[in-house]
């Protein structure tokens, strides 16, 4: 102990700077890996989840796609299935209500679900019971929302109460408060209202996800095969033409353990891939900071080996003295992990490094973790100095006394190996970081095929939607405003849309359909470029804008002609296709927008049973206007004209962000992993030069005598790093362009991986190495050398 106190205060700095870097290790392992738990758990809280399934469908209706948004008669076809104990269907599509409380205004977001209800997800209500859920004015609530709405969670029993679509208010009962869903869950948190029993015959709307609980020991196949018998009975398909429907028609039942990776609903945006490099991370930052405590201890071993040597000669054991370096090292990594959970804690204070990671990061949520990472620390400390500790005893102590290993060729060689490593590490890392950066900006720049840099939105209440001509009208005397549109949804924010067939025997077809009123294409900047834009006649009579994809899908469309349907499924909205847009990305770069066949529809009078589907208003508004001062203007007319909510409008450029959260999360997550990399690795080059120069102190005092200069002594210390550096970048570059396309091509629209990011991380790399030998080397170069031959 007291040879390490020793060289702690002649070499505090490097002693400092890799404590520093094993502490981020550390804390860096932690964080990492509460995310892949995060991810790798997800659904993991839903009752008897091992059983549980989501069903989706491949077919013509999701672009010859996978699609989990189903129409309600299946969820009675999986009921009639023996192997079947369960099955539920809820609507994703969350809408805010306003409700009335004590009289308070409260937003809640509405869940509409059929029976058994949230119990099929939580296993049992917190307070209450279901059993009036669904009769008469009925609603159950999660735990937050009770607490948001009444102060308590003990609210079964309690009243409030919601518009209705007539524009009055009517009275609703709480029958039961379920528990939250964390935030690792693709159930919805908010007020469980039971849908209507009617819908189950409904085969038009095709806008629920339907899950089912399976028996114990029941065949997931069986069930899908019996799905599919049913369908095709109910039909009228001959098993003679099974695998004709095959072609057009799928069936699955997905474990809710995968629906979260599956990219197919609307909260499906899990990546397994980023959670194996997530998960790689984790493991790796501790293997890097093993890799710099090994060549920070092998860099001490020639100013140790005297003293090792010289208590060997004074009897101590060979086996003591090892045992005594590695638990000098085990100490060392065991402060450092009291480090690491001191950053761990100011991590979780801060509101904005919180963002850079999902869920509960508590020690208290990740006990089990706190102990991995804590034996994971010693571990690495204790592993760090095996090598040098046999190292340093395994010579005789006679030659020990007498030589000097500072400059060992096999030594230094070990040394540069380990630090070539981390080179190699830092340059994959560099070309990740700047794809990555390069995919952002692809997301943030690209051409949409609309307008969404000047379009604020916001939701209507009931009351709002009666008056939306005078909302328009009142918004358009503001002079900065261009344009006013009502729609149901914000196109380019989501992965999900209302998804229609249509069609007859002959020609069948799928789109995804957004309901509109006529200025909506207008307002978002959508370009007509066959027939004509919606007008204001569209309004009584329905009419149908497709953009080009859908043209050229279904070759026997042509503006003029109609979209219908011959069947019992509901109105046959036969209405005329009066236009065609530009394509633009109606979904995530996910998905390949080019293929995305889209309608954009104004209901007529045949379709009032659906309800006034345009409940958001959008407002485009001139280029280079101050956006805060026409927010600011635009939510006061908003107040002004209906009291019954309190306005606050979107900016669609900002809400577009929030459909890649996971994707830039991920980049922040492997931006942090990098930079703490580079730290360490920065710490170790500082650390080897330090000592190296330490080593050739009385060398360079010589050659300073000889005439040689500062700079040429900087340049001997700088060239030596070269090779290991080219090196090490020739290894990483095909690691790194073989890591980047894996994930570029998680996107369908990706930017090109430009040639130039390759220099680019070479030279960042290389420059921020060389200039910490450069200043380390400088240090030494400058000095006296009168002092350093004599000191030597």
């Amino acid at each position: 102990m007291k040879t390490f106190l020793y060289m702690f205060r002649r070499y505090r700095i490097a002693t400092l700077l890799n404590l520093f870097g094993l502490s981020v290790a550390v804390a860096t392992f932690y964080l990492f890996m509460t995310q892949v738990i995060y991810n790798r758990t997800y659904n993991h809280n839903l009752n008897d989840y091992e059983h549980t399934y989501r069903l989706e469908i491949y077919g013509n209706l999701f672009g010859d796609n996978w699609g989990c948004t189903i129409c309600r008669p299946f969820a009675t076809m999986l009921r009639d299935i023996p192997q079947v104990k369960s099955a539920v269907y809820y609507c994703p599509y969350v809408n805010n209500a306003d409700i009335k409380v004590n009289n308070r205004t409260i937003t809640v977001p509405v869940v509409y679900m059929s029976k058994p209800g949230i119990e099929f997800f939580t296993g049992k209500l917190v307070s209450g019971s279901s059993k009036s859920w669904g009769t008469g004015a009925t609603a159950i609530v999660n735990r937050s929302t009770a607490e948001k709405m009444f102060g308590t969670a003990n609210a079964a029993g309690k009243t409030f109460e919601i518009n209705t679509d007539d524009g009055g208010m009517k009275p609703v009962t709480v029958v039961g408060v379920s528990e939250d869903m964390p935030d690792n869950c693709t159930i919805p948190n908010g007020m469980y209202l039971c849908d209507n029993e009617s819908g189950m015959t409904d085969w038009s709307e095709w806008s629920y996800y339907i899950y089912v609980r399976l028996d114990n020991g029941a065949s997931p196949e069986k069930v899908v095969r019996g799905l599919k018998q049913g369908f095709m009975k109910a039909q009228g398909i001959s098993p003679k033409d099974e695998k004709e429907f095959d072609k057009q028609m799928k069936f699955r039942i997905t474990s809710v353990d995968d629906v979260y990776f599956s990219g197919i609903g609307q909260q499906d945006k899990g990546n397994r891939s980023l959670v194996d490099v997530l998960t790689v991370a984790s493991v790796f930052v501790l293997f890097i900071a093993l890799l710099n405590l090994l060549n920070f201890q092998l860099s001490e071993v020639p100013m140790r080996m005297r003293g090792v040597n010289t208590r060997r000669v004074m009897g101590a054991s060979v086996g003591s003295l090892r045992l005594k370096m590695i638990m000098e090292s085990v100490l060392f990594a065991f402060v450092a992990l009291v480090i690491g959970v001191l950053l761990v804690v100011a991590f979780q204070r801060s509101e904005a490094c919180m963002k850079l990671v999902s869920g509960d990061i508590s020690f208290l949520a990740h006990w089990l973790l706190v102990a991995v990472m804590a034996a994971s620390a010693l571990v690495v400390g204790a592993l760090a100095a095996v090598v040098p500790a046999f190292y340093s005893t395994s010579f005789a102590p006679a030659l020990v006394l007498k030589g000097s290993f500072g400059l060992s060729p096999r030594g230094r060689q070990l040394r540069l190996a380990i630090m070539a490593v981390q080179f190699c590490v830092a340059f994959v890392l560099a070309i990740y970081i700047g794809v990555m950066s390069s995919q952002s900006s692809y997301i943030f720049n690209c051409d949409y095929g609309f307008n969404k840099n000047e379009v604020f939105y916001a939701w209507l209440s009931n009351e709002a939607k009666a008056k939306r001509e005078t909302i328009r009208t009142e918004l358009k005397k503001l002079p900065f405003v261009e344009s006013v549109g009502f729609a149901q949804s914000a196109i380019g924010t989501s992965d999900q849309y209302m998804g229609w067939g249509r069609g007859d025997d002959e020609h069948q077809m799928s789109l995804q359909v957004l309901p509109c009123d006529y200025e909506y294409p207008q307002t978002m900047g959508l370009k007509i470029l066959e027939g004509r834009n919606f007008n204001e006649a569209d309004m009584k009579t329905g009419a149908y804008v497709l953009n080009k994809a859908a043209m050229q899908q279904y070759k026997w469309l042509a503006v003029g002609d109609s979209i219908g349907r011959q069947n019992e499924w509901g109105p046959t909205s036969n209405y005329l296709i009066v236009g065609v847009c530009n394509n633009f990305k109606l979904k995530s770069m996910r998905n390949d927008n080019s293929r995305v066949a889209v309608a954009f529809i104004i209901f007529g009078p045949d379709m009032e049973q659906w309800g006034d589907r345009c409940n958001q208003v959008f407002v485009r508004v001139a280029k280079g206007q101050d956006k805060v001062e026409a927010k600011r203007r635009i939510t006061d007319v908003l107040n002004r004209l209906d009291a019954s909510q309190k306005y606050e409008m979107n900016f669609l450029d900002n809400d577009l962000q929030q459909t890649y959260v996971e994707e830039f999360r991920f980049i922040s997550q492997v931006k942090f992993f990098a930079i703490i990399c580079i730290i360490i690795t920065v710490i170790g080059v500082f650390s080897l030069t330090m000592f190296e120069t330490e080593y050739r102190r009385k060398e360079i005092g010589i050659r300073k005598v000889m005439g040689s200069s500062v700079g040429s002594i900087v340049r001997l210390f700088a060239m030596r790093y070269t090779v290991p550096l080219v090196v090490s970048f020739a290894v990483a570059a095909p690691v790194g362009w073989w890591l980047s396309m894996q994930w570029l091509h998680s996107f369908a629209e990706h930017t090109p991986l430009h040639w130039w990011l390759f220099p680019l991380s070479f030279v960042g790399v290389s420059a921020v190495v060389i200039a910490t030998v450069v200043a380390q080397s400088w240090r030494v170069a400058t000095q006296n050398p009168v002092e350093s031959i004599k000191t030597e």
